[in-house]
């Protein structure tokens, strides 16, 4: 197995408790991510919107997507790359400096 290969999702689960996406990789590593940091969007006219009200129930719908490349919430309409997530990338370039904006 390739090392490209080892970083892809083998599994993800959403753990209500602590409001975080856990991903497992091939390599074993697990790795997790307040799901406030993720960029959830729809797409209205000349605008994206920030999803309102998504659930626990919802955010537990999670699953792999595309060999483990991807994880997605399906009937969020929601998709991230598993490498994006890896280098710290949550949603578009504007998003990312809001975040960066509210850490500083």
């Amino acid at each position: 197995m390739s090392s490209e290969e080892l970083k892809l999702a083998e599994s993800v689960v959403y753990d209500a408790a602590t409001r975080e996406v856990v991903v497992a990789l091939r390599d074993g590593s697990r790795h997790a991510w307040p799901v406030r940091l993720l960029e959830m969007v729809q797409s209205e006219a000349d605008a994206w919107l920030p999803l309102a009200r998504v659930t626990d129930e919802q955010l537990a719908k999670v699953e792999v997507y595309g060999g483990g490349q991807y994880i997605l919430w399906d009937e969020l309409g929601q998709v991230f790359k598993v490498s994006d997530l890896l280098a710290g990338v949550y949603g578009r370039e504007e998003w990312m400096k809001k975040l960066m904006a509210m850490t500083q």
